[in-house]
């Protein structure tokens, strides 16, 4: 292929036979006999299904009262970074969950009671977070947690506090694999895509770039080592090395030897704005070779400032797409003018305020917020075949809800559709940095990847 092919042109030529050999597979798979295809099941997809919050601190355990108007207000708490290595992305997910907040209680709130949300910081880490959870659901009494970023962060407190309470629990952030496969009674929930699907199209980069090696440096918890796990199995190349790491650290000179031990063409970097600031800088300064393919995590204009856009310069990524819409369009202009100085730390930001909205109509579908029917309706009121609502339409959807209309909620971060394990499918978006700035080079849809 010429050098003067663009990306978006090489990668749509590889899609293109890889879609056309699947088609074809797919010809000769429907000449099977009926009978050889029907004990094939499906294992993913779409199946139906400091802080300075703005909660309070009671102390008493909220009683429900079920569908009774005006009672007290409905607790949902909220385990999120304000410090840590994932702090960048506290603020910018509680400022979301503060509009949602507003518009939800504006429209009368679900039952007719106001949404209250109490924060506590998770630290990013999961001792902290699980304490913080603890103080959550027995001191201020809450019965839904929205939580955490990290994925070994929000799996620690599924395990220790929302599962075993019987607490409903939505992340917004995390994105290991791992949280797919929980025994959580389906309670656990999350508006942020699955890293199997970041993780294919990490490989998708490097292969569409020819190269025939790469390398993984993950932080050492649940979402690292499952996209790492799973970049190795989608990378059609040689995986030259898969080196784990723990954050915190001032030096990632041995990290990065062992990464870049066998000369790869390509690292897939799945970790953290704070520890990859250092990690990128060092690699410069230790003048490594190769090129990176970064994890959503570290798409922040803060780390190309920090790290240098000279430095960055070339270097890829990849995020969930965000929608085209009017409702995410609406939804950043109204966060930027409510937060004129917080970054909108997508997705995080809109699939927080998607988490505290999608909650909302469960509860008012239920008729309670007891989570045991809440987790009931989580489904209902979010996936097809009712009718749209979407981003500042929550007062309709509580009518429609009342009259006894089905509906289907869609949000600033697209269709919130939750499958059998309580996911939510995206399409992805390629991104390189070009001129200081993170710049979308390609989609990949969501059913290419399941």
């Amino acid at each position: 292929m010429g050098d003067s092919d663009s990306f978006a042109e090489r990668l749509g030529r590889r899609r293109f036979l890889r879609l056309s050999g699947a088609a074809g597979a797919a010809g000769l798979a429907g000449c099977a006999g009926q009978d050889e295809l029907q004990g094939e099941t499906e294992t993913d997809g779409d199946s139906g299904g400091g802080s300075g919050g703005s909660g309070g601190s009671g102390s008493d355990t909220e009683t429900d009262g079920g569908d009774s108007g005006g009672g007290e207000s409905i607790k949902v708490g909220a385990v999120i970074p304000f410090s840590g290595d994932l702090a960048d992305f506290g603020g910018p997910m509680l400022n979301a969950m503060k509009m949602a907040q507003e518009d939800i209680n504006a429209a009368g709130g679900p039952l007719g009671r106001e949404i209250e949300i109490v924060d506590e910081d998770s630290g990013t880490d999961s001792t902290q977070a699980v304490n913080a959870a603890n103080k959550l659901v027995n001191t201020n009494g809450v019965q839904s947690v929205i939580g955490a970023v990290s994925s070994g962060v929000t799996i620690s407190i599924a395990n220790s506090v929302t599962i075993p309470n019987g607490i409903l629990q939505i992340t917004s952030a995390s994105s290991s694999p791992s949280i797919t496969t929980l025994d959580d009674d389906d309670l656990v929930w999350r508006t942020r895509t699955n890293d199997r699907f970041v993780a294919k199209v990490m490989a998708m980069i490097a292969q569409n770039e020819d190269a025939s090696s790469a390398a993984v440096v993950y932080i050492n918890n649940d979402f690292g080592k499952a996209l790492a796990d799973t970049f190795e199995s989608a990378f059609e190349g040689e995986t030259t090395a898969k080196v784990g790491y723990s954050s915190g650290q001032s030096s990632y000179n041995q990290v990065l030897s062992q990464a870049f031990a066998d000369d790869p063409e390509f690292v897939a970097l799945a970790g953290y704005p704070e520890s990859g600031t250092t990690m990128l800088s060092q690699w410069n300064e230790q003048g490594y070779g190769g090129n990176w393919i970064l994890h959503t995590s570290l798409l922040s204009s803060d780390v190309i400032e920090n790290v240098g856009a000279d430095i960055m310069n070339g270097m890829y990524g990849v995020r969930t797409k965000p929608p085209t819409g009017d409702a995410t369009d609406a939804f950043v202009s109204d966060y930027e003018e409510q937060f004129p100085d917080a970054q909108v730390f997508s997705p995080y930001s809109w699939n927080s305020y998607d988490a505290l909205v999608s909650y909302a109509l469960a509860v008012q579908a239920a008729g309670t917020a007891d989570p045991a029917e809440v987790k009931a309706q989580m489904r209902p009121v979010s996936n097809p075949e009712g009718e749209t609502v979407s981003y500042g339409e929550f007062e309709s959807a509580i009518s429609m809800l009342e009259e006894g209309t089905e509906i289907d909620y869609s949000g600033p971060s697209g269709t919130v559709n939750y499958d059998e394990n309580g996911d939510v499918a995206s399409d992805m978006v390629i991104v390189s940095v070009e001129d200081g700035q993170f710049t979308d080079q390609e989609t990949i849809p969501a059913d290419e990847l399941i």
